[in-house]
């Protein structure tokens, strides 16, 4: 069994020259190592270095190599999912993902005067409160045939969710900067997908928006029209998920034709209850 020292600067040699899942050991080693101190202001304390002893290192290597490209697609979702509110603007969020480019991806941002001469009333409804700009990031991955349809993954991406004028209880709303967690779920597999050169074609679409309260926010009462010619009456300004994603999805299904869609969301509360 693998020797974990009490001291973490400490080297750990693993013995696994016979075992037959050598790249799983890797794998698990790496997902237990992370750890998002970008803010901490104290000392900062690295994992120490874990050393595998295989009989065939290049085997063990190419076996977790697809692994490593898992791992780096959960690191890049963990760390957007951990920053805060005032770190991750919507801005921020896009520039990371066109900061993907350099992997190979396609990437795209559609600004707000782009969404409203597309009639993307609802998402755009959700974000008009907030000093961030709403976007939406289409990220593609064509490594597939040319021929074949793309898999569409939809993320909803509000980077802060105060509830909008249907606030929420200040207890526990410092976790709403999670509330971008579907979209950051679709960072990192066409992350992953990049770094895998996945024979596959994907798109990855997030809406990132901020809900807030001000004067220009979106009421209760308010009725918007969606992308596809649809009115909706908003009741409750906390119900934006599904704005956000009704324009997302009708965007990707009228653009790319895809041959099936998974959206990603953060549940709402109701649903805990």
């Amino acid at each position: 069994e693998p020797l974990i020292p009490a001291d973490p600067t400490l080297e750990t040699l693993v013995l696994a020259e016979a075992h037959p899942r050598a790249a799983d050991i890797a794998f698990g080693l790496a997902m237990r190592a992370y750890d998002f101190n970008t803010h901490n202001s104290g000392e900062k304390v690295a994992p120490g270095p874990v050393s595998l002893a295989v009989a065939n290192p290049e085997a063990v290597a190419a076996a977790a190599a697809p692994m490593a490209a898992v791992a780096e697609g959960v690191f890049f979702t963990r760390d957007l999912v951990n920053e805060p509110a005032n770190v991750l603007t919507t801005s921020d969020f896009a520039a990371r993902l066109a900061a993907m480019q350099e992997l190979g991806l396609h990437v795209e941002i559609l600004e707000e005067p782009e969404m409203i001469k597309l009639g993307m009333g609802a998402l755009i409804g959700v974000g008009q409160g907030s000093e961030s700009p709403s976007k939406i990031v289409v990220m593609q991955w064509n490594g597939g045939p040319k021929d074949q349809p793309h898999l569409g993954l939809i993320g909803k991406g509000v980077v802060f969710d105060t509830g909008g004028i249907s606030i929420k209880p200040a207890g526990g709303m410092e976790d709403m900067t999670a509330d971008m967690g579907g979209a950051g779920v679709v960072a990192g597999v066409m992350r992953t997908l990049a770094l895998r050169k996945a024979k596959a074609n994907v798109v990855g679409l997030v809406g990132l928006v901020e809900n807030m309260p001000d004067g220009r926010a979106q009421r209760p009462g308010d009725i918007v029209r969606t992308m596809k010619g649809d009115t909706v009456e908003v009741i409750n300004t906390d119900a934006e998920g599904r704005l956000v994603l009704a324009d997302v999805l009708w965007y990707a299904q009228e653009r790319f034709a895809p041959a099936a869609m998974i959206d990603l969301a953060t549940l709402t509360g109701a649903m805990v209850v």
